[in-house]
């Protein structure tokens, strides 16, 4: 009887050993690996994120032009500073557009204004210069949310 007590009691014991084996090699591979697969979480979009919404000034630019008017003999010169309003989170999209396609919306830009008469030029709010921008904006970039065109500079002079 006491051997088969003693056999009993290996076992018992081996038994016992081997699930503490078990548990703590389970408890090892979960802090190794982890409980599972983690789930991403979403990314906010850019207009959720805080302050997303203030509206910040984009530089567009200086531009410089010469209208001839053949009718007088004369040029008009027109030198402005030209910058666009918009919601924060669309603002970085077009810097990244402006710097890829700086060249073509400068070129775009010049060729709307070299259009302009003078009755066009004095009007006090820049009505059609700021929608021939606008159109240029849109142009390279469709969906652009632009609030405001304003300039911190703007002089025109006939010679």
């Amino acid at each position: 009887m006491s051997a088969t007590r003693i056999e009993t009691s290996l076992s018992r014991n081996l038994t016992v050993r081997s699930g503490e084996l078990v548990a703590a090699a389970l408890m090892l591979l979960f802090l190794v690996v982890g409980c599972g697969t983690p789930h991403p979480q979403p990314e906010k979009a850019a207009k959720d994120m805080p302050d997303a919404l203030v509206p910040v000034e984009v530089d567009l630019g200086k531009f410089e032009c010469t209208i001839p008017n053949d009718k007088t003999n004369s040029t008009i010169t027109i030198d402005f500073h030209v910058f666009a309003k918009m919601p924060r989170y669309k603002s970085q999209e077009l810097i990244d557009m402006l710097e890829t396609h700086q060249n073509r919306f400068r070129h775009d830009i010049l060729l709307r204004v070299r259009k302009f008469d003078r009755p066009s030029l004095n009007d006090p709010d820049l009505t059609r210069l700021r929608g021939e921008i606008h159109t240029a904006l849109n142009e390279i970039l469709p969906e652009n949310k632009v609030d405001l065109i304003g300039f911190y500079h703007f002089q025109f002079l006939e010679e």
